[in-house]
């Protein structure tokens, strides 16, 4: 029996870095190939580690298991998988651009807000003012203009 292969599920998850039922849920969504058993025991050879490293490598990226999925296929399918990485990283590309422009509104709102001396929302221009139509919460943040850094409103 030289030939089965030696890592149980337990010593893939501690050498992975990854809990035992995230192996078995990448094989459920066919992330992982089926491992072979051993008296109903899985049993995995060394490439399942490489495997798992490249998948906590695209999810550090961002990347979405259906993602990464497609570049397994890819890969397993004999393929090169530079297409899909190009087509996939300029969608992730333009997902990332917008939200460092939303961290930069945030941030901007942040920073008015943590000098804030209004006693209510009604008089405080981080806030829409009372007749203002409501405004969509992702796009509330850059319409924040406040005068001299302050954000009390001026009385009408």
């Amino acid at each position: 029996m030289e030939d089965w292969p030696e890592l149980t599920i337990g010593e893939v998850a501690r050498r992975a870095g990854v809990a035992a039922s995230t192996v078995r849920y990448y094989e459920a969504i066919d992330l992982l190939p089926e491992p072979v058993r051993e008296r109903g025991q899985r049993r995995y050879d060394e490439s399942v580690l490489g495997k798992l490293g490249f998948i906590g490598v695209a999810q550090s990226a961002g990347f979405s298991l259906d993602q990464i999925k497609q570049l397994v296929e890819g890969i397993d399918g004999g393929e090169s998988m530079g297409g899909t990485m190009r087509t996939l990283s300029t969608l992730k590309l333009d997902e990332v651009e917008e939200l460092l422009e939303r961290t930069k509104a945030m941030k901007g709102w942040l920073e008015v807000a943590k000098e804030c001396g209004c006693l209510t929302p009604e008089e405080c221009a981080l806030f829409p003012a009372e007749g203002e139509p409501a405004v969509d919460g992702d796009v509330a943040l850059t319409l924040v203009r406040v005068k001299d850094g302050r954000c009390r409103r001026e009385p009408v």
